[in-house]
């Protein structure tokens, strides 16, 4: 049996291995350090399932967390925030399991863009697109919730990082198609054609997506089969859904380790993702005289390579730091030690700079697609941090987490369209994209400053871990 620290800064899941030495044999990763969680010894256990069968859910649920804000965002090269849904989304998949959710979210969106394709009229559209936004949002609020569910807590820097790349490039990929479909097959088509991949999508879910929600304080006596897993059954049929539930998103505001760090993050993805996209279509036109098209292929392919660099530098790095740490520390695996992989996140701003600059001295195209690649390696580096950090400390709570981060995200987001164009007018772009990558320094110091003070911080009297969900 591994030797285990003594430290008081443990996080809930650290605790919680703890506590299994004293009554079970402890079961150990490849380097014989601790596995965190702990997995049960029922093969129900989504810890224990096979690794082609975590791997089709996570590039499944990873697909879906793609799909909708592509199928939001195609009928224009400008990005639509999505998730409105997710303070509903969050008590439902916490009760009923996240696969209906999924289920029925993917295919209402799927339905309604369908519609919106061929809707006579601009007021069935708008109604058509706003129900998209609702329904499509759930993969965004449950899919961390999912990642945790299948990996530990070594493995899921890597995975959750596979799940973020898909949620970041959905607008991205839009942009490229999306110019090109209204271009040369008409606008009624870049919503039938998202409308029919998620229908698509929900066939293949219905048959191939298990439920992950596995009750850890509940006694399993039956294994279920594979098409148990499949039926819409109540996962945790004791469990009633109470109206505070629909508010527990907000309450992880409380936290510092999870505030901090989505102050950060809505920063990231506004100025280093939205911000190019609420301004692009305008500022490409009169600088670079850029047809639809042409907008379309700055705001995608850039961004899209920058993402896939910052992904392959990210989340296989934090999960090594993790391990790192833990064969230093007797096994601990403390969510700081991640940390050290946000310093990429500092190119967001300097990408931001590079962009105001080439497009107020009118220089190449290049140069300002240079910028956005480089913002775009950051945030991608800066949101699998951050999702990977927030849900390590609160396992049992991650749709929680995922919920108020894209709910500051969005709400932060849908803001830029208002502001960025006249304050370019007002101060000169250069400066006015300085003031923003400023802003976004500034929301990086105290997040990286957790990296010191994030367990001094947690043992605070006002920081007492939630006590809800513990059991999933």
């Amino acid at each position: 049996m591994a030797t285990y620290s003594k430290s008081n800064d443990l996080t809930v899941e650290d605790t919680q291995v703890k506590e299994n030495i004293e009554y079970q044999e402890l079961k150990l990763d490849k380097h014989g350090l601790p596995l965190v969680p702990q997995p049960s010894s029922h093969s129900d256990d989504p810890l224990n399932w096979s690794p082609s069968l975590k791997l089709s859910v996570a590039l499944q649920v990873s697909w879906l967390a793609f799909v909708g804000p592509m199928s939001s965002a195609v009928g224009n090269p400008a990005f639509v925030p999505i998730g409105r849904r997710p303070l509903l989304a969050v008590p439902l998949a916490n009760t009923f399991g996240r696969r209906p959710v999924y289920l029925v979210g993917n295919l209402v969106a799927g339905i309604c863009n369908v519609a919106g394709g061929y809707s006579p009229s601009w007021a069935g559209l708008m109604a058509t697109r706003a129900f998209v936004g609702i329904f499509a949002g759930s993969p965004a609020t449950i899919g961390p919730a999912t990642i945790c569910d299948l990996y530990f807590m070594h493995e899921r820097g890597f995975y959750m990082g596979v799940w973020t790349f898909f949620l970041t490039n959905g607008p991205h990929t839009a942009s490229l198609a999306g110019g090109f479909i209204a271009q040369y097959l008409g606008w009624q088509w870049c919503y039938t054609i998202p409308g029919y991949i998620q229908i698509a999508t929900f066939v293949i879910n219905a048959v191939a997506l298990p439920e992950t929600l596995y009750p850890r304080g509940a006694v399993h006596t039956k294994s279920k089969s594979f098409l148990d897993l499949l039926l819409f059954r109540a996962t945790l049929p004791t469990r009633k859904i109470k109206i505070r539930d629909f508010w527990r998103p907000l309450y992880m505001a409380k936290y510092l380790t999870v505030l901090l760090p989505a102050l950060y993050y809505m920063t990231c993805f506004g100025y280093g993702s939205v911000l190019f996209a609420a301004t692009g279509s305008q500022l490409f036109a009169k600088t670079y005289h850029f047809e639809l098209y042409q907008t379309g292929l700055l705001l995608s392919i850039p961004l899209l390579v920058g993402c896939f660099i910052g992904e392959c530098s990210t989340g296989w790095f934090i999960d090594w730091l993790v391990s790192r740490y833990a064969k230093h520390h007797g096994g601990e695996r403390r969510p700081e030690a991640r940390l050290d992989g946000l310093w990429l996140g500092l190119l967001v701003p300097i990408g931001v700079i590079i962009q105001g600059a080439c497009l107020y001295h009118h220089k190449s195209w290049v140069g300002a697609a240079f910028g956005m690649g480089l913002a775009n390696l950051g945030l991608q580096a800066a949101t699998t941090v951050t999702y990977a950090y927030t849900t390590d400390y609160y396992k049992s709570q991650s749709t929680e987490i995922a919920c108020f981060l894209n709910l500051t995200r969005n709400g932060f987001s849908a803001l830029i369209s208002f502001y960025a164009i006249p304050l370019a007018d007002e101060i000169n772009i250069e400066y006015a994209w300085l003031i923003f990558a400023l802003l976004n320094v500034a929301f990086f110091v105290p997040f990286l400053g957790l990296k010191w003070f994030g367990p001094k911080v947690s043992k605070l009297s006002w920081q007492t871990p939630p006590s809800f969900h513990n059991d999933l």
